[in-house]
């Protein structure tokens, strides 16, 4: 985002023009991290994709098609988003675990790589005619050290075939198997993890003769405290992918999460004997990482009632107590009618919302630079409360 003060005017001006919440995304930091991703893999033959499950925005896929990523999807609502950014076939990467064969019978000659999750995944493709290049999903057993919930690689989790099952499938040769994917889990701060599950793959890759491999994503960003030191992994991780014809590269939440702020309006500041809440105009309904994850998010106050900062809750509207924003912050009490920004919500903020206690989900922005100077235009409008209700029968 452009400087704190333009930032400021800026958000007023999109708060005032599409109403709250509303989610703001920044395309010069879409495009600085594309550029360090690019640099990073300089070395080895990367074809780069976009996690649309982070973001399912067409015109944020858009730009990331623009800048030569395909997709990464895990769903037919997810290879809709791409055929409305326009994103090549050939270039679209399907995951998952529970891919129906009614979705296998739709996408099979649509996109061009599959990862396999199971052996009984496998059974169903090997009956499927199909265009796509299939790729194994190996469960390496590797602690990702990050919140249980989005760490996959370990051998209770529901993803990917454990190594000493690869033997028994690949004999089957009912599918062309191009080679091995990886991922570990989101939000991963360590080089360690990748390494550990990355240079396993690469071994089996060797041992069974694949010149291609997927490495998945979870780069870990910076929401508090501590983010992946993105040169080392580059210095640890890129030597291992060398010799390889094809890398492909799954990432979602380093690309596009510290691009997006939610902007949000101050509708009460309750106060009482034992704490004081803030209460927007928006909770877990519009960004649910908070409640599900524990997950911190930095918030910033436009418009405070003075400089001296309160432990306070910073809460949504919903009914339940759960429907907290930040827990216990060190914040300034901001003015009623005023703003606060929630940063870093670019990735799992709008593609998490949702119409509980029927609240129509927020409109989405994106701030782009123009002739030397900063505009903005809607990529999403705010949803209807009658469109809520449109498949009622």
């Amino acid at each position: 985002m452009p400087s704190t003060l333009l930032e400021k005017e800026l958000i007023e001006a999109i708060a005032k023009t599409y109403g709250t919440p509303v989610y703001v995304y920044s395309r010069e930091e879409i495009l600085k991290r594309i550029s360090t991703v690019k640099y990073v893999f300089s070395s080895v033959n990367l074809f780069p994709t976009f996690a649309c499950k982070a973001n399912n925005n067409p015109r944020i896929i858009e730009i990331f098609k623009d800048n030569g990523f395909g997709a990464d999807i895990v769903s037919i609502g997810e290879y809709h988003a791409c055929k409305l950014a326009d994103v090549d076939d050939k270039k679209i990467v399907w995951n998952g675990n529970g891919k129906t064969r009614k979705e296998i019978e739709i996408l099979s000659k649509k996109v061009g790589y599959v990862n396999i999750d199971s052996e009984e995944e496998y059974e169903i493709w090997s009956e499927i005619d199909s265009s796509a290049e299939f790729f194994l999903r190996v469960n390496p057993d590797v602690d990702a050290k990050t919140h249980p919930h989005i760490s996959t690689g370990l051998k209770k989790s529901k993803f990917g075939i454990q190594t000493d099952e690869i033997d028994r499938i690949l004999s089957k040769k009912r599918l062309n198997i191009s080679g091995f994917h990886v991922h570990i889990g989101s939000q991963i701060t360590d080089v360690e993890p990748f390494e550990e599950a990355i240079s396993k793959v690469v071994d089996l890759s060797k041992k069974y003769g694949f010149s291609k491999i997927n490495i998945g994503g979870g780069w870990g960003i910076k929401y508090k405290d501590k983010e992946l030191d993105i040169l080392e992994y580059k210095e640890r991780i890129v030597p291992y992918l060398k010799d390889f014809k094809m890398v492909i590269l799954e990432l979602g939440r380093y690309l596009i999460a510290p691009a997006g702020l939610l902007v949000l309006k101050v509708e009460y500041v309750k106060k009482t004997r034992h704490k004081t809440f803030v209460v927007l105009d928006g909770g877990m309904n519009v960004l649910m990482r908070p409640a599900m994850y524990n997950a911190y998010h930095e918030i910033n106050v436009l418009d405070p009632e003075s400089s001296e900062k309160y432990i306070i809750d910073v809460v949504g509207p919903l009914c339940e107590s759960g429907d907290i924003i930040a827990f216990e912050r060190n914040l300034e009490i901001p003015k009623v009618g005023s703003y606060v920004i929630v940063r870093d919500v670019g990735a799992y903020g709008y593609s998490m919302s949702n119409n509980y206690n029927s609240m129509p989900r927020p409109a989405e922005v994106i701030v782009y630079e123009e002739n030397g100077k900063y505009d903005f235009r809607l990529i999403r409008r705010r949803e209807e409360i009658e469109e809520m209700f449109k498949t009622i029968v």
